[in-house]
């Protein structure tokens, strides 16, 4: 189920790739990935309070996920919850210091922030 959820997700077709997701936590409720792998294509529809959750229970089985803190600062980030988006940034980093793509999203995130400072005076 996971890796054919996964497999539906590249194909764009999100709300399926959420149902086999669902189907995969069912059979395996300990399967931190099916619950990231839903968080992502939860936040691809913009449903992003959903994907947040989905982050959450990947990082309550798993509390060291750093792809999950990842995906949550994501969606953090579309919800407009910037400090909350730069901990989760900050938190993935420091499990996984070597992961270029927080770092990156970390900056982008950074540039943002600045540029919204920046148009307010």
């Amino acid at each position: 189920m996971l890796l054919h959820g996964g497999a539906i997700a590249i194909l764009g077709k999100d709300e399926e790739a959420i149902a086999s997701h669902d189907k995969a936590m069912q059979i395996k409720p300990d399967k931190h990935e099916a619950c990231y792998n839903r968080g992502n294509a939860l936040g691809n529809l913009g449903r992003c309070e959903e994907a947040i959750s989905s982050f959450d229970k990947a990082m309550q089985i798993k509390p060291d996920y750093h792809q999950a803190f990842q995906g949550r600062c994501i969606s953090l980030t579309r919800l407009g919850q910037y400090d909350k988006a730069l901990a989760d940034f900050n938190r993935a980093i420091e499990l996984e210091p070597d992961d270029l793509q927080s770092q990156i999203n970390r900056g982008v995130l950074f540039a943002w922030m600045d540029g919204m400072i920046c148009r307010r005076h």
